[in-house]
């Protein structure tokens, strides 16, 4: 093993760079803040130490330059297990070359030398023909031969005509050509074996597997009968995954009977009730600290000025704002000038010992709403900093109020994407969540498949920019309507119908 360190502004990027330089089995021995100063700015750097094993780092290296550029440049970017299995998947195939390789030039030294030895014999075998009397003389009484004596006991070597008669040549069989021939047949017989072998292997394996040539409706690999096949496709259309989907319908079909199911209004009512039922939601605002957080771009900037302007407005609450984030350019202004809209106190939190002289100006309000930085917690130096950002734990005990985590995700997000930032706030703690966007949406059924997945509750909605009118509370028939498009049906009929009038 080989040590070598690394200084980098962070911890992220000093693990980047050592993914980059040592490969994705490089082992973190020790890390260390040291005061020295970094770039222009002057700031403090991570001193990172580092053991690799310089076998793997070869093989990277080799990997590497098998590439093309843009495949070599996603392939640095990639993670250190999708690398791993790069490394393993082309290592592994160049050793079956090389293998191969070496089978074939076997067979081929294997062939030179049998046709060697074959005219090396054969040629004995015709050198003690031609100079032995005896086997010359029984290959002349024995059959045909490869030699035929005159009846004449001499003759003119004046005559040429007599001359031609004195042996009548008979070619050699190609003794030669025949074992290269047999050589060659071995072979492909050898060959045909192992292919024949391959395609048992093969037809085993397929008739194993049910042969069902006629294709399946939707959903059929769920169980779901053929019809209920539409009201699967429906769920699905609307942005429900297929397990979710198929699970719903399997339940309608275990409870309705087969009359209930033939009743399309019936079956409707059925799956509304059940994704009424296995929707949790929580409307809880009388916790002291209200924090806003999740990845960038999401809306929690939007969505923490609604629920101020909803208390301020509705529940006459004396609130403040307060932001951490100290990473996007011009968020702490934002947040003033809508402090100042709304006529409310705005604090900026650029570090965790700003809290102790924060606290004594919040004793008398009602509300503290605090918007953090927009980060997806990748690593554990995100984590931290995110927890350190939090207010001071007594705080909300004395006011009896305690504090709740918003977790602000946009429903026109991919399940993939919403799934995985879901997992990583895990870590910091989230009570509830928040959908932004619903107006920009085509589908809605991401929300439903985050709740059943995740079993978080849903707190509120942002329909869309106006403040506070597009913002309400989270209702499970709320949910309902989005992604059955009850509502937007409904009016799609009335519209229809004032056409058809006119």
């Amino acid at each position: 093993m080989q040590v070598k360190k690394f200084e980098a502004r962070s911890m992220k990027e000093a693990l980047e760079m050592i993914k980059a330089q040592l490969g994705p089995d490089a082992i973190i021995l020790a890390a260390k803040e040291i005061t020295k100063g970094f770039g222009l700015g002057g700031e403090r750097s991570i001193e990172v130490t580092a053991a690799y094993s310089e076998n793997i780092l070869q093989n990277k290296k080799f990997v590497e330059s098998k590439l093309p550029y843009q495949q070599k440049e996603q392939f640095q970017k990639s993670t250190a297990k999708d690398q791993k299995e790069v490394m393993r998947k082309m290592i592994e195939n160049q050793i079956k070359k090389i293998n191969n390789e070496n089978i074939k030039k076997n067979i081929k030294e294997n062939i030179k030398e049998n046709i060697k030895e074959n005219i090396k014999e054969n040629i004995k075998l015709n050198n003690e023909k031609m100079y032995n009397p005896a086997e010359k003389y029984k290959s002349t009484v024995a059959g045909p031969a490869a030699y035929k004596t005159t009846e004449r006991k001499y003759i003119d070597i004046d005559s040429e005509n007599e001359s031609s008669s004195l042996h009548e040549y008979t070619p050699m069989p190609n003794t030669i050509t025949q074992a290269a021939k047999k050589v060659w047949s071995d072979m492909e017989v050898t060959s045909l074996k192992q292919e024949i072998e391959a395609l048992k292997n093969v037809m085993s394996k397929f008739q194993a597997v049910p042969q069902s040539f006629v294709q399946a409706h939707p959903g059929a690999d769920f169980g779901v009968h053929f019809q209920m096949s539409a009201y699967y496709q429906k769920l699905i259309a609307c942005g429900l995954m297929p397990e979710i989907a198929g699970d719903i319908v399997m339940q309608c079909q275990k409870q309705l009977t087969p009359q209930q199911q033939a009743k399309a209004s019936m079956v409707q009512s059925w799956i509304a009730k059940h994704i009424l039922d296995s929707t949790p939601t929580v409307n809880i605002t009388s916790a002291a600290f209200h924090l806003f957080v999740g990845p960038s771009g999401s809306g929690k900037t939007c969505s923490l000025i609604k629920l101020a302007s909803e208390m301020i407005l509705n529940q006459r609450k004396r609130v403040a704002i307060i932001s951490t984030d100290n990473s996007k350019v011009g968020a702490s202004e934002q947040m003033k000038i809508f402090s100042q809209i709304l006529n409310v106190p705005f604090l900026n939190i650029r570090s965790p010992q700003d809290w102790a002289h924060v606290m004594p100006h919040l004793q008398n309000l009602d509300h503290v709403l605090i918007d953090f930085a927009g980060l997806y917690l990748r690593n554990q130096e995100e984590i931290n900093y995110m927890n350190g950002m939090k207010p001071p734990a007594f705080f909300g005990a004395e006011q009896g109020g305690g504090s709740r985590t918003h977790l602000v995700l946009s429903s026109t997000s991919k399940d993939s994407d919403l799934l995985d930032c879901a997992k990583r706030y895990k870590a910091f703690g989230y009570d509830d969540v928040i959908f932004t966007g619903l107006d920009e949406a085509r589908q809605h059924g991401n929300i439903y498949n985050l709740v059943r997945l995740t079993k978080c509750h849903l707190f509120a909605f942002g329909i869309g920019a106006k403040v506070p009118e597009d913002f309400e509370f989270a209702t499970a028939e709320r949910v309902v309507d989005l992604i059955m498009k009850i509502t937007q049906n409904a009016a799609s009929d009335n519209n229809h119908r004032q056409d058809s009038a006119l």
